[in-house]
């Protein structure tokens, strides 16, 4: 019975951890919208360089680097395990330790899938989906599927 109880209160105080955290986190942002989720597992760095719109959901172990500045569109949907970065480095050896920022756009009503990794001064266009374990590294237009490594766009979206 003890047991149960101390159960119990350890549930709500972990539930209620999570929400003061998440809280705070949504306040750090440069902007965010509302209804956003966000979830205890992700990693968000450089927050101050974050724009999310409203409806936005990014599941756990997702790990974004903000600094270079990130938008995210409106019902735009982040899977598990994705990674979103908008700082790179420079190939000469002597400046390679500089961050260079390289801004990340991400439109309304996407869809990462689990594993993708959007890299440094790519645009999404709105409606797109990116597959699984797909990696961008260069602009996808709007309404259409990527996948692969680098992704490729199959075929347009019938929105």
């Amino acid at each position: 019975m003890l047991t149960r109880v101390i159960g119990k209160c350890m549930d709500k105080l972990l539930r209620w951890h999570q929400k003061y955290t998440n809280e705070n986190l949504k306040k750090a942002f440069a902007s965010c919208g509302q209804r956003v989720m966000i979830s205890p597992d992700a990693r968000i760095w450089g927050t101050h360089g974050i724009t999310l719109e409203d409806d936005v959901i990014i599941n756990a172990f997702t790990h974004i680097f903000g600094a270079g500045r990130v938008h995210i569109g409106a019902r735009t949907l982040i899977s598990t395990g994705c990674s979103i970065a908008s700082i790179t480095h420079s190939e000469q050896l002597a400046t390679r330790t500089w961050g260079i920022e390289s801004p990340v756009t991400i439109g309304s009503d996407c869809w990462l899938g689990t594993g993708a990794i959007i890299l440094p001064g790519v645009n999404i266009g709105d409606g797109s989906i990116i597959g699984a374990g797909a990696v961008v590294t260069k602009d996808i237009p709007p309404g259409c599927l990527a996948v692969g490594v680098p992704a490729r766009v199959v075929r347009k979206l019938e929105l």
